[in-house]
């Protein structure tokens, strides 16, 4: 009879601990859906926003789940939660997406439980470090898959206008009053200028053989520039017009195969970006998820135990 009541405790208690662990997998699953939510409809800002709770909320699984096969089920609701809103792109190459998108969460977490499991003091940053960087190569991954998948290779003219806008002052100091407006015909006649001046026969012609130059020169020119590129040149149209244009005869030219493996350049390329800026990533995401850990701490959710006398061990109560 007496020990009926410290049975009852501990089984309550364990029942609290796992009610708490599966409400966090859920809240998880949660902002995951509804991050992918916020993207898949446009809303970048918002979604970049919750994307960072999600991924927060993630880190504290991997710090509070020490068995592997719930932390695998967290991570992965979370993952598939993210991916519902994009299930309109369903296909092979978005399966395997989803399934790298997966396999790196989990990655990232086995990996923090790993640092965990061998860390006789809790070093927070260390492990938050060592999670983010597979978390954000997989949030990488697969949001770039889907974004080329969405555009089914295929790009839309103000993007265009956007990248010509973003080069023009490099393109500027090559070319004079150089705008995204300009006609590739007056793009061409300020090379063929620039080329011509240089030639002294040029300076003696009249006015009107130095017209006939120009325009012989703009021709060649769009010759020479077509048979590079593989793709026709509208003088009359304006260069994003034209870069547009190309971009698609391009990408409309492209068989399957090569559709894919340009795809995997462009998800390399952006991966290599993200990269180089990604302590911009970790330190939000860090900050938040040492303040929600410290929340919990305070709140009493969560104790940090020594194990053996030796080692830290963090456990929800």
């Amino acid at each position: 009879m007496v020990n009926i009541p410290h049975t009852i405790s501990v089984t309550k208690s364990r029942v609290e601990v796992s009610a708490k662990l599966y409400g966090l997998v859920a809240m998880s699953a949660l902002f995951g859906g509804l991050a992918g939510y916020l993207f898949s409809g446009g809303m970048l800002a918002w979604g970049a926003i919750i994307l960072v709770v999600f991924l927060t909320l993630l880190i504290l699984q991997t710090l509070f789940i020490d068995k592997q096969k719930l932390l695998s089920l967290g991570v992965t609701l979370g993952a598939v939660a993210f991916a519902i809103p994009f299930f309109r792109l369903i296909s092979v190459y978005f399966l395997a997406a989803l399934l790298v998108f997966i396999v790196f969460l989990i990655h990232g977490a086995y990996r923090g439980r790993h640092e965990i499991d061998n860390m006789i003091k809790v070093r927070f940053s260390r492990v938050v470090h060592v999670i983010t960087t597979s978390m954000i190569t997989a949030v990488v991954i697969f949001l770039s898959a889907t974004l080329i998948l969405s555009s089914n290779f295929s790009v839309k003219k103000e993007r265009v206008d956007q990248m010509v806008k973003i080069a023009t002052p490099i393109i500027g100091r090559f070319i004079n009053n150089f705008t995204p407006e300009m006609q590739a015909r007056e793009l061409f006649v300020d090379i063929v200028m620039k080329d011509a001046v240089k030639d002294k026969r040029f300076q003696v012609l009249s006015q009107a053989q130095k017209q006939s130059v120009i325009n012989q020169g703009v021709l060649e020119l769009e010759g020479r520039f077509e048979d590079s590129i593989g793709a026709e040149v509208s003088l009359d149209a304006s260069v994003s017009e034209n870069v547009h244009k190309i971009i698609e005869t391009k990408l409309g030219s492209l068989t399957p195969r090569a559709q894919l493996y340009w795809s995997i350049i462009a998800i390399a390329a952006i991966w290599a970006s993200v990269r180089s800026v990604e302590f911009l990533i970790y330190i939000p995401l860090a900050l938040l998820a040492f303040l929600m850990y410290e929340l919990l701490f305070a709140l009493g959710f969560v104790s940090l135990q020594m194990e053996t006398r030796s080692k830290e061990v963090i456990s929800l109560k």
